[in-house]
């Protein structure tokens, strides 16, 4: 099952909805890292991935720094960014994903405001 949606601003995605067979699901945080990331790359290693997370898989700016953006409702985002730091993906008791955002110091500066990896919408590095 699968949607297509264009946006305003950036590229047209989908979203998919697969069924797994229980032993080809991702059980950990580990194997979740293999195939999604919500970090921003290093632009000397890879700089075409870089270009598309600068320009496509940032959210915002948005909170203290642009209280006029269109996420923000009653003066916090609705999207609940800027997701908090943390070293290791971990899956929660209700089976939500949260990302691994480490604190590497690589940031992205959109509309004069600095971003960082707690701005980062997961992506699946593979695609580029």
């Amino acid at each position: 099952m699968y949607t297509i949606e264009f946006q305003k601003h950036g590229l047209p995605h989908t979203h998919l909805l697969f069924f797994l067979h229980p032993s080809s699901k991702y059980p950990n945080g580990d194997d979740i890292d293999k195939v999604i990331s919500a970090e921003i790359p290093c632009s000397k290693q890879n700089p075409q991935l870089y270009n598309c997370v600068k320009d496509h898989m940032l959210h915002g700016p948005c909170g203290m720094s642009n209280k006029s953006s269109p996420c923000m409702k009653n003066g916090t985002c609705s999207r609940f960014f800027p997701k908090k730091i943390q070293e290791m993906t971990i899956i929660n008791q209700d089976g939500f994903v949260h990302y691994r955002k480490r604190d590497n110091g690589c940031n992205i500066v959109k509309n004069d405001i600095t971003l960082d990896n707690r701005f980062v919408v997961p992506y699946n590095p593979c695609c580029y």
